[in-house]
């Protein structure tokens, strides 16, 4: 601020700067609003929508080693309204040129940086109307050693240099000036100048390739279908280059791109794909949108990234030497390929319109990857994994931490975006949507949703109202509620009435959740419910002899039954449960006791039973319960809740020899300390 005030004065005493421009200065030193109420970007951290890119055509020169780059972008713009200022966002580039034309005439520009954003005007009213922006500039070729590069970065290994991209979710303005927001879908020209021995990878195929002067070579793309700035991406290095054949319906051309002499580790990786895609083409009932698919593995890299065309991974995610590549190996990299396939649709395909709706993209890629993985398992083993994910953020404090929709203003909470629960919360509502209004109207309602929104951005509502359009069933309030709001409910069961006329009662909290609670008795389809109310009566036939009031298992809240319900449900229902209700129902057991809201003794009581489960996903859990409870037995509790742990819950015994070595860690400091990454 200090800087400003002088700038002012100066600017006041030699009375140098025009009215206009001295607006401009206020705007972007003070924040205040901008001429003709114009939206202040900086404030609100989302640009203007007077303007629309239509095109773009982005000329690179890359040699890896570099520190920079250099960049020339030529922008396509509609402004819909009269303005002043022409808002993109940019970060960390160094602007040298920026020339406009409007309606094909050439205009005198100037521009200033601020933070996030690059304004550009002439010096006159701009619109309505067609506008052309040419940016030259150069941007850094980021390079940290933590795992967190962002934007262009460049890597080394050996004697060679590597540059890749990750622009998720608002690092592409590092790169390159543009409308840097994901309802900004458009198509993108792509042109890399790099080295004659490099390899130069983008989204679309190379259209072209043209030898140039000092060892270069020019590379130049198809144009891209509408993309957001987020998905564009790049790579240029020495890579090994692994045909994988075709895949899908329109028999699309598959590589693994990988680091030089690393070729060999690619077997599993160039077989898995024309296994993959034909399932989420068939789940979706639309082809891969896309005209070829790569998969580049990536040195140091976080996880993987769902470029269009270029799916970017972990190196030591996607390859294996044939050493390493075992079959866990291979189910690992088959899941995360399967969850990067799954955004082709969700995400790419279909874009969410803000990031407030992100669980748009990595919630259904989730519950894809688990939908498609659990396809390939045998059928006692599928729906397990989900409803572990609905365990784990019902018992952990993980569920009370966010909700999975959170608003976006700044960097640091756009940073936030792809947290966890989004992810996992994300695709558990997907399940019991699933098996609320049944696995073929949402199908249905899936497939109208990417086809209406096809190339476009979308929003939670858009969904709704795809679903609503194809079951007549709607889902908002369920949806929003579950999406918006922090926790999970605990619904508390019991049974009234007598004479062959049963209802089931079921009691929450006074601010009450809306849901369907979907209902498992003896003999009958299990049928689902809405409840809205802190307390509702849903009428049962006959006097059932067991019930369980989270038929699939896919529930998002805890079931309370009284004790005489679990005790029918245990004795005389609980092996009639498919898999992932018996371990919903173990998973409440144990959230509901280290709650509270269960008396442990009624939890101890059915623990040796679950343990006897023939599906180890049950077994692990009563131990892991049982292991909990081990922490409240003190005094002289705790020799006989050790018997009952050997005895009934047939924990093996530690050896006491391991006494001394358990001292010995206590008395060392360091020892203890939590050395886990915050």
């Amino acid at each position: 601020m200090t800087t400003g005030c002088m700038l002012y004065s100066r600017a006041m005493r030699h009375a140098a700067l025009s009215v206009r421009m001295m607006l401009l200065f206020l705007a972007f030193f003070f924040e205040a609003p901008f001429l003709f109420a114009q939206q202040n970007p900086i404030q609100e951290f989302r640009l203007p929508k007077s303007a629309l890119p239509l095109s773009y055509k982005l000329d690179l020169t890359i040699r890896p080693e570099e520190a920079t780059f250099a960049g020339r972008v030529l922008i396509d713009i509609e402004l819909k309204e009269q303005v002043q200022l022409i808002w993109l966002n940019a970060k960390d580039l160094t602007i040298q040129e920026i020339h406009v034309r409007l309606g094909g005439i050439p205009k005198t520009a100037s521009w200033r940086t601020s933070g996030e954003f690059l304004a550009i005007e002439v010096g006159e009213p701009m619109g309505p109307g067609a506008v052309q922006l040419e940016i030259r500039y150069i941007a850094p070729l980021d390079h940290k050693t933590d795992k967190t590069d962002v934007g262009a970065y460049h890597k080394k290994s050996a004697n060679d240099w590597y540059v890749y991209t990750s622009f998720f979710a608002i690092d592409a303005r590092r790169a390159v000036p543009c409308f840097d927001e994901p309802e900004y879908k458009t198509p993108w020209t792509i042109v890399l100048h790099v080295k004659r021995d490099d390899v130069a990878v983008s989204n679309a195929p190379a259209i072209s390739t043209e030898e140039e002067p000092e060892g270069m070579k020019r590379v130049e793309f198809a144009p891209t279908q509408p993309l957001p700035s987020e998905m564009i991406a790049f790579a240029v290095g020495p890579f090994d280059v692994v045909d994988a054949g075709v895949a899908g319906q329109k028999r699309i051309p598959v590589r693994i791109i990988t680091p030089r002499n690393r070729a060999s580790e690619a077997g599993s990786a160039s077989r898995a794909t024309a296994e993959l895609l034909p399932l989420l083409e068939q789940y979706t009932g639309i082809p891969y949108p896309w005209d070829k698919l790569d998969h580049l593995a990536v040195l140091e890299m976080h996880g993987a990234e769902e470029n269009p065309g270029l799916i970017t991974y972990r190196a030591e995610e996607l390859l294996a030497a044939t050493s390493a590549d075992t079959p866990l190996h291979e189910r690992a990299m088959r899941r995360t390929m399967t969850h990067e396939m799954a955004h082709q649709w969700f995400g790419n395909l279909v874009t969410q319109s803000w990031w407030d709706d992100v669980w748009l993209s990595e919630g259904f890629a989730t519950w894809l990857q688990n939908k498609i993985s659990d396809a390939q398992l045998p059928a006692f083993e599928r729906g397990l994994q989900i409803t572990w994910l609905r365990d784990f953020l019902l018992l952990t404090a993980t569920v009370d931490k966010r909700p999975v929709r959170v608003s976006v203003h700044n960097r640091k909470e756009n940073d936030a975006v792809y947290d966890l629960i989004v992810y996992w919360k994300g695709a558990c509502i997907l399940q019991m949507l699933e098996d609320w209004i049944g696995a073929e109207g949402l199908q249905r309602a899936l497939h109208r949703y990417l086809s209406d929104h096809a190339f476009k951005a979308a929003t939670s509502q858009d969904l709704v109202n795809a679903i609503a359009q194809e079951t007549r069933i709607d889902t908002g309030p369920v949806l929003f509620g579950l999406l918006d709001r922090t926790g999970a409910p605990t619904l508390h069961f019991s049974v009234e009435g007598s004479g062959g006329a049963e209802n089931l009662i079921v009691k929450q909290s006074a601010k009450a959740w809306t849901l369907p609670v979907c209902i498992h008795v003896q003999g009958v389809k299990p049928h689902c419910e809405l409840v809205s109310a802190s307390r509702t009566e849903l009428a049962l036939s006959g006097q059932p002899r067991w019930i369980w009031p989270n038929a699939y298992g896919s529930g998002y809240y805890r079931s309370a039954l009284t004790g005489a319900l679990f005790d029918r449900l245990m004795k005389a229902g609980y092996a009639e449960l498919d898999g992932p209700e018996r371990l919903a129902l173990t998973g409440d057991l144990e959230s509901l006791t280290n709650s509270g809201d269960l008396p442990a003794a009624i939890t101890m009581k059915f623990l040796p039973q679950i343990a006897k489960d023939v599906d180890p996903w049950m077994r692990e859990r009563a131990v892991a319960t049982a292991l909990e409870l081990s922490l409240l037995a003190n005094g002289d509790m705790r020799p006989k809740y050790r018997d009952w742990l050997q005895k009934t819950m047939h924990v093996p015994p530690v050896s006491p020899t391991q006494t001394k070595s358990f001292q010995e860690f206590f008395q060392d400091k360091r020892s203890h300390q939590d050395t886990t990454d915050p």
